[in-house]
């Protein structure tokens, strides 16, 4: 009775054994193993975007290498570049106790600039305006289309830095960026349309005084003027950017950078955005004014004749250690 006992043991180990064996060989139609646990990666993930881009000049993606996009240029005709880039979403870290210079002299914002870094002094320089002849736009400051008055400065901006933020750079940036998203409408594809030729040379003026911007270019213009009428470095940065919402379509785009305390840090203000991009955001130029870029195969009088823009063609979309695209 002991031995029969024993053998029917051995059977049941035996037979879990072999079921146990039939399932650890069982696959998927796919061929993968349903029981083989995927490798982990060790270490923060960050999501990327792999394109092909064929686009008109005059960018110079090669400069345009950063922690964000990386760039490698296939061909470049003279009249057209192809290059592929690789796009990644990041979370920038900067010092958000950064304080905007209290200025209310003459010799204060001279000071004030003076202790700025050459790299960010020409972003912030602001210079009287002269009309077509030759005199100056009393009460107008800023060069190019960034331009700001008083009313700008005094009843928007600083009010924002001197009565809400008390003088807080990240809670100015953000209270600017709020009120401009609840005021200023956009046109977002003003190239497409008739009448709207030169829709980037809006300037910043003419588009707080309308509460409507010619495209997402004049809006990115308009919170730079604000900010850098409170002497705050900022970029206007031109791009591309995924728009996920309508479908996925690629679209010309603008937001800016603000340098704070030593680093530049990007801002959307249209997605009411401080430190954040995603993987959708392809920078192209980053610039003082928007004049300086030739944008003329984005007049709407040429569109579809011929003159396309760009091309691009989405190769890949993922994960990967963030660790790997800072080597």
């Amino acid at each position: 009775m002991k031995k029969a006992g024993i053998v029917l043991a051995l059977i049941f180990l035996i037979t879990i054994a072999t079921f146990s064996g039939c399932i650890s060989q069982k696959k998927e139609d796919n061929g993968v193993d349903v029981n083989t646990t995927p490798p982990k990666q060790d270490g923060k993930t960050v999501s990327y975007l792999k394109a092909k881009i064929n686009i008109s000049q005059p960018y110079d993606l090669s400069d345009l290498n950063s922690s964000g996009q990386k760039v490698i240029v296939l061909r470049n005709s003279g009249m057209r570049l192809e290059a592929i880039v690789t796009l990644y979403g990041l979370t920038y870290t900067f010092d958000d106790t950064t304080m905007i210079p209290i200025i209310e002299t003459q010799e204060e914002a001279i000071k004030a600039f003076d202790k700025l870094p050459n790299e960010a002094k020409m972003y912030v320089m602001a210079s009287e305006i002269y009309d077509e002849n030759g005199k100056v736009v009393e009460g107008v400051w800023g060069s190019g289309t960034v331009v700001w008055d008083a009313h700008m400065r005094d009843k928007v901006a600083l009010r924002y830095a001197k009565e809400d933020a008390n003088y807080n750079l990240y809670g100015t940036a953000y209270l600017i960026m709020k009120d401009q998203r609840t005021i200023v409408t956009v046109d977002e594809s003003p190239y497409l349309k008739g009448g709207y030729e030169y829709w980037w040379m809006q300037p910043a003026t003419d588009t707080i005084s309308s509460k409507k911007a010619l495209g997402y270019g004049p809006y990115a213009t308009l919170y730079a003027a604000l900010m850098r009428s409170l002497m705050v470095p900022t970029k206007v940065v031109y791009g591309l950017y995924y728009d996920i919402e309508e479908g996925g379509v690629w679209k010309p785009y603008a937001w800016n950078e603000i340098y704070f305390n030593g680093k530049w840090i990007p801002v959307d203000p249209y997605r009411e955005k401080i430190g954040v991009l995603s993987r959708y955001y392809f920078a192209l130029d980053k610039t003082v004014d928007l004049v300086d870029l030739d944008l003329s195969c984005y007049r709407s009088n040429l569109e579809g004749k011929g003159c396309k823009p760009f091309e691009i063609e989405i190769l890949e979309q993922g994960t990967v250690l963030e660790s790997e695209i800072k080597k």
